[in-house]
């Protein structure tokens, strides 16, 4: 069986981190939303025995075992018994390590197109294995928008209308952070009195004064050039702008997609004509993740395609 969908990236328009536990993590309060913005995840189950494979055309670093998806897979295959050959192929749309959970949302796809091919629905021992996989893996299983406590296990739906956003990802590697580094400089800042911790508060409905990001003012502080990109947004129209998770991507929303759409084509300007390296993505929040769908090759597609304008109106 041969199976596909896509792979949401997403923003967290709240992230709110209280202090370190004592197994390392932080309890954290989060709105995360997923995008129309997503790699495409081809999941193949085959009848017979054999190994996980897993690649990414177009980047060779990122294919084989230590993938997050293969290790999702291989996850699944011990958790619920299965020794079938299973091949995985992701088209790469979505940043990597840029705060936008792609590695985690390709893991829960795997996870979502090996449970519809197998058959497992067992909801709490998908989203428990999600969990070992990694924090933000259990959202990118779940209904869509969603409010998470603890290490993100915890979800509650939240209904946020459709928000028009710009994403800015900064190219230069010398700006990447390291999810680890974001909260240990945060922790620093808030034992030197520089950050006062917060309170995480409860759930609530989503309201634009509630946009925030915790783990913001230690990055930038670290790496000043993300101001300068959250200025970019705000020059260009943004009604605000943030990092979204640990960065360092940072996304402004705008008051519609005629105004994201030329916000994003003046930003790429800018960037051509000697501002730092940027990839700015154009996305809107979608209120529920993507179907598992049958694969279908293109020649199929467009044969279905051809038949329906050939016939007579």
């Amino acid at each position: 069986m041969r199976l596909v969908t896509l792979a949401p990236a997403k923003v967290n328009l709240v992230l709110r981190v209280g202090p370190v536990r004592a197994d390392g993590y932080h309890d954290l309060r989060t709105l995360m939303v997923p995008l129309d913005l997503g790699d495409r995840v081809d999941v193949r189950v085959s009848p017979r025995r054999g190994p996980v494979r897993c690649t990414v055309p177009g980047r060779p670093e990122l294919d084989g075992p230590e993938n997050l998806a293969a290790r999702a897979a291989e996850a699944f295959r011990r958790r619920f018994g299965v020794d079938r050959a299973v091949s995985i192929r992701i088209e790469k749309r979505t940043p990597v390590t840029a705060g936008l959970g792609g590695g985690s949302s390709d893991a829960a796809a795997v996870l979502r197109c090996l449970a519809r091919a197998l058959r497992v629905r067992d909801g709490a021992a998908l989203a428990a294995l999600a969990l070992e996989i990694g924090s933000d893996v259990p959202f990118f299983l779940g209904p869509g928008p969603a409010w998470a406590a603890g290490r993100g296990e915890r979800l509650s739906r939240a209904e946020v209308p459709p928000l028009d956003l710009v994403l800015v990802y900064p190219a230069d590697p010398s700006l990447a952070i390291r999810a680890g580094d974001a909260y240990r400089w945060l922790d620093e800042a808030r034992a030197s009195g520089s950050q006062a911790p917060r309170r995480l508060g409860r759930p609530g409905r989503w309201r634009p004064t509630l946009l925030g990001n915790d783990l913001q003012a230690p990055c930038v502080a670290r790496k000043p050039a993300l101001q300068a990109l959250l200025g970019l947004l705000v020059g260009a129209g943004a009604t605000a702008a943030i990092m979204s998770g640990s960065g360092p991507t940072v996304f402004g929303i705008f008051p519609g997609r005629g105004a994201a759409r030329g916000a994003a084509l003046a930003i790429q300007g800018r960037a051509k004509g000697g501002a730092a390296g940027v990839q700015v993505l154009l996305a809107r929040t979608v209120r529920r993740h993507p179907r598992v769908s049958p694969w279908r090759s293109p020649r199929s597609a467009s044969s279905r395609s051809t038949r329906r304008s050939s016939r007579p109106t």
